[in-house]
């Protein structure tokens, strides 16, 4: 009687110790385009430095970024078209034409999907009155989200011009 007293207290501390244990290992969903893939509206900040003049301005009307899913986890930005007036400058207007970064992975450590795309995309650009195509010779993407509103940190140089410039665009999906 004494052993199946013995064999039973076992038994059960095993079956309360299994159900009480939850995984420690790293398997949480990481896919976490299924919620965030859908059209931005927002306005984006264009920054940069030149000539030892620190600018900053927004673009002249909201926009829409479209981000796309894809099947690996990782996500596509199609960044529009956008004009932004640096008139006051003596620059006049920079305008930005739409180009897309795509297979942004999700970036454990920055919480956010990121991707160096520097040599892989170009843009055509209008700057002091002439268009141009480029390569975007800088590119670094930083893309959060919170809720319905995404944070989209573009840092990027067009082809050879001396200054790397910082587009910030807050959105909210429609």
């Amino acid at each position: 009687m004494k052993k199946l007293l013995s064999l039973m207290l076992l038994l059960m501390a095993a079956v309360m110790t299994t159900a009480t244990f939850t995984s420690c290992g790293d398997d949480d969903d990481d896919n976490k385009t299924a919620s965030v893939a859908g059209t931005y509206t927002g306005k984006d900040m264009l920054s940069f430095s030149v000539m030892g003049m620190d600018l900053k301005q927004p673009n002249t009307a909201d926009v829409n970024y479209v981000i796309n899913q894809n099947n690996d986890g990782s996500i596509s930005v199609v960044i529009p078209e956008e004009t932004f007036d640096f008139t006051a400058q003596k620059m006049g207007n920079i305008v930005q034409g739409s180009f897309s970064v795509t297979n942004i992975p999700y970036d454990k450590t920055k919480n956010a999907y990121y991707l160096d795309y520097s040599n892989n995309a170009s843009a055509d650009v209008f700057v002091y009155g002439a268009k141009k195509n480029y390569t975007i010779t800088k590119g670094e993407i930083t893309v959060s989200f919170s809720g319905n509103k995404v944070t989209v940190v573009n840092v990027h140089k067009f082809g050879n011009m001396p200054m790397e410039m910082t587009g910030t665009f807050v959105g909210t999906r429609k």
